[in-house]
């Protein structure tokens, strides 16, 4: 009786994967579905056609600069572009003096209705003071930007101290940002907002 029942067992289960062969060949199939993602291309160019660098800078005199940023690339961009000042606890002090609370006025004749301020950081580590501002427009392919500011100037309150303490090689960094167009972003702002800087 036993060699009965595992007989009948060894049958049943050579049907079971007899079955199970069968169901698994007549259920294969293969297809592959290849999608191409076109990237867009972002690229842009920063210019300044009027600056001269001058021999001296002195206190209340006004230098020509003129930081445009350009689209040079396929598609339309989003821009932000930071400027920083070096001596940052130099400036801050001199400008506190005179009870001067904003140093942006160093970058005379600032378009406001072009380009909104983003953040101000100062880096006590590096020394330094970051004016950030967003184009206001999407800038298409092949345009330019206004100009972020027309002049530099420093203060015409500064004296000879408040410059020697600054240094003699004080510098004014440009550093221009574009982000591709996106349908999630409406706004300049909403875009950056969800940007990490590659050189941050």
């Amino acid at each position: 009786m036993k060699k009965k029942i595992a007989a009948l067992c060894v049958v049943i289960c050579m049907l079971a994967v007899a079955a199970i062969g069968g169901t698994l060949a007549y259920f294969t199939d293969n297809e592959t579905a290849t999608n191409v993602f076109t990237m867009g291309k972002v690229d842009i160019e920063l210019t300044e056609t009027e600056w001269v660098a001058p021999d001296a800078v002195y206190p209340g005199i006004a230098y020509e600069k003129n930081p445009v940023v350009k689209n040079v690339g396929d598609d339309s961009a989003w821009i932000r572009v930071d400027v920083t000042l070096s001596d940052a606890a130099a400036f801050v002090t001199a400008a506190g003096k005179y009870q001067i609370t904003d140093l942006s006025v160093i970058f005379d004749e600032h378009d406001e209705t072009k380009w909104t301020r983003a953040e101000i950081v100062q880096d006590a580590e590096k020394d330094t003071l970051t004016y950030s501002y967003y184009y206001n427009d999407l800038l298409e392919a092949g345009e330019s930007t206004d100009a972020i500011f027309t002049q530099v100037k420093i203060p015409g309150q500064f004296n000879n101290a408040d410059m020697n303490a600054i240094g003699e090689n004080f510098t004014i960094t440009i550093q221009a940002h574009a982000m591709q167009t996106a349908d999630d972003y409406d706004t300049v702002q909403e875009a950056f907002a969800a940007y990490i800087f590659e050189a941050k």
